[in-house]
């Protein structure tokens, strides 16, 4: 299998706005000094794709919601649970999914947590 990478151009305008607004925060907090890293194309990083989910705890680690099938209530909640990591940079992806969680999932609503 060959696998190729490249980040597109969005993805590198994001990156840079979201180092300027997190910039802006440190120093409205207060922050005495800041650095940042260029924001410049990357390689490939694997952090996904180890824990695939589905319905068969002899096989799978995490339900369709990520929840481990033997811990209770214990939510994978980083990259490793992601099947594709969509388009670039799947971080915003791994950022939001503890809060979608949280906030939205279904096993809370039916009261499971």
């Amino acid at each position: 299998m060959r696998v190729t990478y490249k980040d597109h151009p969005d993805d590198l305008m994001m990156m840079r706005f979201l180092q300027d607004r997190a910039i802006e925060i440190l120093e409205a907090a207060g922050a005495r000094r800041t650095w940042r890293q260029p924001v410049q194309e990357t390689t490939l990083a694997a952090h996904l794709l180890a824990l695939p989910h589905g319905r068969r705890p002899a096989h799978i680690v995490v339900d369709r919601y990520h929840r481990t099938h033997d811990v209770r209530n214990l939510f994978i909640c980083d990259g490793s649970s992601l099947v594709t990591g969509g388009r670039g940079q799947p971080t915003a992806t791994i950022q939001a999914w503890p809060t979608a969680r949280a906030s939205t999932s279904p096993v809370r609503a039916r009261g499971e947590i």
